[in-house]
């Protein structure tokens, strides 16, 4: 085999080497894209709330019980005027308690919601979407294939 042969045949395996690597970097870069795509595209999962909705009427309850004078409905107006405050405190309390419960419920929901999408973004950005094979084996390809055309240049020099 000549000299002329052997370094065409260098020249030949470094440019295979380099268009297969510039290919394969295009084809991962490409891929990477459609996966990033994916991955804003797809469903995300919300957890619920543990607190559950209750509705409750809050309005005054009146009844009238057969025909009253007016000093008795005076009375009556005052005990019920009376007892306001008291109901109020009452209401308050027990709305109070209902919306902490329903607030913590919800914002721990919204803490896992996003701690699991916090935990997606790592791994998509870490890599766990690909294997290191494919992201590395078009530069691979384009080191090996400048590493045989240096070698080719070399051999030509020296001989």
């Amino acid at each position: 085999m000549s000299k002329e042969a052997v370094l065409f045949t260098l020249y030949v395996i470094a440019l295979g080497l380099e268009v297969l690597g510039f290919y394969w970097t295009i084809k991962d870069i490409q891929g990477a894209r459609e996966k990033l795509l994916r991955y804003f595209h797809r469903d995300r999962y919300v957890y619920p709330s543990s607190a559950g909705a209750a509705v409750e009427a809050l309005g005054p309850t009146v009844g009238t019980s057969g025909s009253k004078t007016l000093t008795e409905r005076v009375e009556a107006l005052e005990q019920w005027r009376e007892s306001v405050p008291e109901e109020l405190d009452r209401r308050d309390r027990r709305m109070t308690a209902h919306l902490e419960t329903r607030l913590s419920g919800d914002l721990d929901a919204t803490r896992r919601s996003v701690e699991t999408q916090f935990r997606q973004v790592n791994e998509y950005l870490e890599g766990g979407l690909q294997s290191a094979t494919v992201s590395y084996r078009g530069p691979v390809a384009l080191l090996l294939g400048v590493i045989s055309g240096f070698c080719a240049s070399l051999a030509g020099l020296i001989s």
